[in-house]
C-alpha cells in the first residue's frame, strides 16, 4: 500500500513577514488628529514625519 505524502505547510518562498531595514526602529507616535488630516493623500508619511524630526534635531543641536 502507498503511503500519502502531506502537500501541505512548510516553509514557502516569499510567505511570512517581511524583514524590516536594520536601521529602522518602530515606535508608536500619536498625532494631533489636525496635522494628521493635513498630511496630503498620497504622501510617504514615515519618510515625512522622519525628515521633520531630522529637521528639528539639526536646528537644536542634537545631530550635525
Amino acid at each position: 500500500m502507498e503511503e500519502k505524502v502531506e502537500n501541505r505547510g512548510g516553509r514557502r518562498e516569499g510567505s511570512g513577514r517581511k524583514k524590516r531595514d536594520k536601521d529602522v526602529k518602530p515606535i508608536l507616535l500619536n498625532l494631533e488628529l489636525a496635522l494628521f488630516e493635513a498630511l496630503p493623500k498620497g504622501l510617504n508619511r514615515n519618510a515625512y514625519i522622519n525628515e521633520a524630526v531630522r529637521a528639528k534635531m539639526k536646528k537644536d543641536g542634537y545631530i550635525e
